[in-house]
């Protein structure tokens, strides 16, 4: 008997891009087959006359459906994606890629094994020195596979716990399961994939790094989760991502103490931007202490929403 065959939705969170998304969706346009339907997750505010053009245009022909989505937050604008979504399985990419005409086809051949929940895709970086130096290999699963398997590998291997956002796919029941993704994680953005592919894992589901399902990822210089040349975060904002996520997913292990009181606090508190403005290291450990206790006390929170079930997505 011949079995349903799966369909599948490309999602695309935007924020702030113009050019690059319009290039993006072109490039989208020519694959080969077509996904099922383009859910295009808009956060930016006003877009340029002709990219709001063009976006119009490609709703009104049914080539993308086009959804305003606000506050801009890159975990809700995943977890929109799946609200919106009709579909089976869900590839999410960035907004700044250019793909094969056989993407959607290497992706939806990994689903053919039903035990398969996720695909993390390669990712082809403009400048790979982006990913740096891996440690050396370990045996899979870890918890930490982000910093021991880059997605640039060309070794298909089962059962990581890792997914990068720029191109990973999903089933829409896992994604329900799981809860969808922690829009806790704020500011500078880190770890939120890593901590889905994580409770992915928890929960029971294989995920397969396919390197055949590959795109190129052109890290636009502005927009998306790019922070704009002179910005001045708050503080605590960009220590805390990190820390939350040591608290989910590290404490108590020896690893959770020594990314808290010593590498952390390195890479935040005593980072370039401080060390160069000496007046602002005081307040950089102070507001690294602070955005230690917020994630903790946020991290608590959530574990209790989990024991109570109350982190699942409704549609």
């Amino acid at each position: 008997m011949d079995r349903k065959k799966k369909t599948v939705c490309l999602a695309i969170p935007t924020y702030n891009r113009e050019d690059v998304l319009v290039n993006t969706l072109k490039s989208a346009f020519t694959l080969n087959p077509l996904p099922d339907e383009i859910l295009v997750i808009d956060q930016t505010l006003d877009h340029l006359p002709d990219t709001a053009a063009f976006l119009q245009a490609a709703h009104d022909k049914g080539q993308i459906r086009w959804v305003k989505h606000s506050p801009p937050n890159v975990g809700g604008a995943r977890n929109r994606s799946w609200v919106e979504n009709q579909c089976d399985i869900i590839i999410n990419i960035d907004d700044d890629v250019e793909m094969p005409t056989d993407f959607i086809a290497q992706h939806m051949k990994n689903y053919e094994d039903d035990r398969v929940s996720a695909v993390a895709g390669r990712i082809r970086q403009i400048d790979e020195s982006r990913y740096g130096t891996p440690h050396k290999k370990k045996s899979w699963p870890r918890l930490l596979d982000y910093k021991y398997f880059r997605l640039n590998s060309m070794e298909r291997v089962e059962n990581v716990v890792n997914l990068m956002g720029a191109n990973y796919s999903v089933t829409a029941k896992m994604m329900g399961k799981v809860g969808g993704y922690d829009t806790n994680y704020v500011g500078q953005v880190i770890r939120d994939d890593t901590d889905f592919a994580i409770r992915i894992w928890k929960a029971g589901g294989l995920i397969v790094y396919d390197p055949e399902a590959h795109l190129l990822h052109l890290a636009a210089p502005s927009g998306g989760n790019r922070v704009k040349k002179g910005y001045k975060p708050i503080e605590w904002r960009v220590s805390f991502p990190r820390v939350y996520f040591a608290w989910c997913h590290l404490f108590p292990t020896w690893e959770f103490w020594w990314m808290i009181l010593f590498r952390d606090q390195r890479e935040t508190a005593l980072r370039k931007y401080n060390v160069f403005r000496p007046w602002r290291i005081p307040w950089g450990f102070l507001s690294y202490w602070y955005s230690v206790v917020k994630a903790g006390l946020t991290a608590l929170k959530r574990k209790r929403n989990e024991v109570l079930g109350l982190t699942v997505l409704k549609k």
